[in-house]
């Protein structure tokens, strides 16, 4: 199994360990699409994965975005570009808009450098309640996420899964930086890299990014869906696109964001 299969279906193990602790999330399959279903007031939240190519994509679709349509929620999908072209083909005619294009990138995480914290700031994993309330503090500075959103969704995924870890990077007793890492087999997909606006550019998101893609001793592939701004720290660290993703959703979702958004 290559590089970009391997970061497909790593991604849609990752959906599903992020909603197990969530209350009132959903997560069901229609002939390969997984809807991963926050049920939450945050369009970014609830969005389809793929897990395999469908036998008839037209129908799957019509079938997972009438799920979307009966809670409410517009209708999207997070797309490996040229993985399944029959799907490709299916989503351009149905008039959904590409919201966000974006490469999957992959490591070694047993080749990626050291890259250690700034004096005077640790990384710790999120054990307890309050560890998840840090998360999601720096959640809300870092991505504007809503306070009330992220306890529900971030706050509660960061606990209690065997197949993840969440981390808080602390200066003193103040959190300032977030990211977590989600297993599927040795393979490790890191996600939410963040760091508070003042503690930026100096070394904190790079030595989050490394510290969480080593976590899983026995990995052989990290990989990770970086924003515009982050892909060349990525590189640096010796990151490389290993596939082309795209974000589709039936309409725009609010002012710059979509489904997916969120590195």
């Amino acid at each position: 199994m290559n590089a970009a299969e391997r970061l497909a279906l790593g991604l849609v193990a990752a959906e599903r360990t992020r909603r197990a602790n969530v209350a009132g999330a959903e997560v069901f399959e229609v002939d390969g699409l997984v809807l991963a279903l926050a049920n939450l007031p945050d369009p970014a939240l609830s969005s389809v994965v793929v897990r395999r190519r469908p036998h008839e994509a037209h129908a799957a679709l019509s079938t997972a975005e009438a799920e979307f349509d009966r809670r409410g929620m517009r209708f999207g999908i997070d797309l490996q570009a040229g993985r399944h072209p029959g799907l490709d083909e299916a989503i351009r005619s149905i008039g959904l808009t590409r919201m966000i294009e974006r490469p999957g990138m992959v490591a070694d995480p047993r080749a990626l450098p050291h890259v250690p914290f700034p004096s005077g700031v640790e990384m710790l994993p999120v054990e307890s309640p309050d560890d998840a309330e840090a998360l999601v503090q720096v959640g809300v500075l870092a991505f504007g996420d809503d306070l009330t959103v992220g306890r529900a969704f971030y706050g509660a995924a960061a606990l209690g899964s065997p197949h993840s870890k969440a981390f808080v990077a602390r200066r003193g007793d103040d959190p300032i930086g977030i990211s977590a890492c989600y297993r599927h087999g040795r393979t490790i997909g890191v996600m939410g890299v963040g760091v508070v606006p003042g503690a930026r550019r100096r070394g904190v998101g790079a030595a989050l990014t490394v510290h969480a893609a080593r976590w899983y001793r026995d990995a052989d592939l990290v990989w990770l869906h970086p924003s515009d701004e982050a892909r060349s720290l990525y590189e640096r660290l010796g990151f490389y696109t290993a596939a082309d993703w795209e974000v589709w959703a039936r309409s725009p979702i609010r002012a710059g964001a979509a489904v997916g958004e969120r590195p």
